[in-house]
This record gives structure tokens, C-alpha cells and sequence, in this order.
């Protein structure tokens, strides 16, 4: 993933990764946003021990934001 990252990158600079706020972007899964501070410290608890994840990547999403929501635009097979 972040090889794949650092070529979206490279190949569109005006459009860094998350607005260029980050030196280095991490690999993540989110898993709760926006969320009350109980909801939050509930999934921490639930998935401390679950972690770190790992999982084999078979494709990716194009998702574009529309104003008010995510919407998936298209979906690209990885080999």
C-alpha cells in the first residue's frame, strides 16, 4: 500500500495524499470517526488485542467525495 501510495502521488503532485498534511502516510484501517469519546475508548479496548492487522490486498476503490458523502466511483484489481 504505500508503495501504490507513493506512485498516486508521483504521478499527480498537485493531488498529494490526505491534502500533503502528512510526511508519511501510513497504511490504516479506519474503524470509528466522529464518534463520542465512549464509543471510541470501547473500540480501542475491543481491538487492542487484534492488533496490528494484517490482510492481502485484492483491489482498491476510487472513492470521490461529493460535498455530502463518500460515493465509489470505480474499483481497480490488484495483481
Amino acid at each position: 500500500m504505500r508503495r501504490l501510495t507513493e506512485a498516486m502521488a508521483d504521478r499527480w503532485p498537485e493531488a498529494p495524499p490526505y491534502g500533503g498534511q502528512f510526511a508519511d502516510v501510513v497504511p490504516h484501517l479506519t474503524v470509528a470517526q466522529a464518534q463520542d469519546d465512549a464509543v471510541l475508548e470501547r473500540v480501542e479496548a475491543d481491538l487492542r488485542g487484534s492488533l496490528p492487522v494484517t490482510a492481502r490486498v485484492a483491489s482498491v476503490a476510487l472513492m470521490v467525495h461529493n460535498g455530502s458523502r463518500w460515493q465509489q466511483q470505480a474499483s481497480f484489481a490488484l495483481r
